[in-house]
């Protein structure tokens, strides 16, 4: 069997061999949000900007448990590439080499600092607790349709000629110029996913007891960053209380519950680390840690 190196470049020289000079293709490997590091072929084509990605990480274990034939794999990611090729939105890059054109479409995303600490080298970004801040841009079509996000990186900063602190600021005003925080009760999330569906009377009530609620934007795209927000928080504890809990459900969004006794912080944290463990892709889990917002201090702190 080859090796994930080896299956790289059986593909690379299959899909070069296809391809007879239609389009280049290179190996290219990426690091995600928590180090989680993939592996594709990039198509290369003259006069394009945006070059589609195939990735490989996935492809390689069907191979190794036996699930797909080298042949199909390599039908398959040609497959796929044409299929980029042919979905591929008319992206205006020169959008983004100007400060004025791209301000109105950045915003702030929230990430855990510890997993990130190579990716942090080379970004923008600021310490939140044990998270970090840091900046994407919204991608559009030339009909100014939101067909993605970019991660802001050190370099465009440099081409913007943009200090950090500015660029916090501009994501912060985005946020709240896109509308206000998505704060709803776990029970109304629940009954929106299953409209249509009865639930038994007894989870119903169930639901009602864990008295928990969602805290997102309304994209529901990195909304966990609405912890960002001093007025959110402040309206919140006006809400359920001055003490609330934070819990860190993924990148997208958090989890808040009404003021508990110290004694239940603990319990709280395993059941983080459970969910982030068992249910929550590693790309998009933030943190393992609880917190809570104390309006006195008006800030939020690690209590477990």
């Amino acid at each position: 069997m080859m090796s994930f190196e080896e299956f790289t470049d059986h593909i690379l020289q299959e899909i070069c061999v296809r391809a007879d000079g239609a389009f280049q293709v290179k190996k290219h490997d990426v690091t995600q949000n928590n180090n989680v590091k993939q592996t594709g072929i990039t198509v290369m084509k003259e006069g394009v900007d945006i070059e589609p990605c195939v990735y490989l990480d996935e492809l390689y274990r069907e191979y190794e448990a036996d699930g797909m034939k080298l042949d199909e794999i390599v039908d398959e990611v040609y497959r796929l590439i044409l299929k980029y090729e042919e979905d591929m939105p008319d992206v205006d890059i020169s959008v983004f080499q100007n400060w004025e054109t791209i301000r109105d479409d950045i915003y702030p995303k929230l990430v855990n600092a510890e997993q990130n600490k190579e990716l942090l080298e080379k970004i923008p970004h600021r310490n939140f607790m044990d998270l970090a801040v840091v900046y994407y841009a919204i991608a559009r079509d030339y009909a100014r349709e939101d067909i993605g996000t970019i991660l802001i990186l050190n370099g465009h900063m440099e081409i913007w000629g943009q200090e950090e602190e500015n660029l916090y600021q501009t994501a912060m005003r985005n946020m709240r110029a896109d509308g206000e925080a998505d704060f709803v009760t776990l029970e109304s999330v629940v009954k929106h996913i299953l409209r249509g569906i009865t639930l038994p009377d007894d989870e119903s009530k169930d639901l009602r007891r864990k008295n928990m609620y969602i805290l997102t934007n309304h994209r529901r795209r990195f909304g966990a960053a609405e912890i960002l927000d001093k007025k959110t928080l402040r309206t919140i504890a006006d809400q359920i209380g001055d003490r609330f809990i934070v819990l860190p459900s993924s990148v997208h969004e958090t989890i808040v519950l009404p003021p508990k006794e110290e004694a239940e912080y603990g319990r709280l944290a395993d059941m983080v680390r459970e969910v982030n463990d068992t249910q929550i892709d590693v790309e998009e889990r933030l943190s393992y840690h609880v917190y809570v917002y104390s309006r006195d201090e008006e800030m939020l702190k690690i209590v477990a």
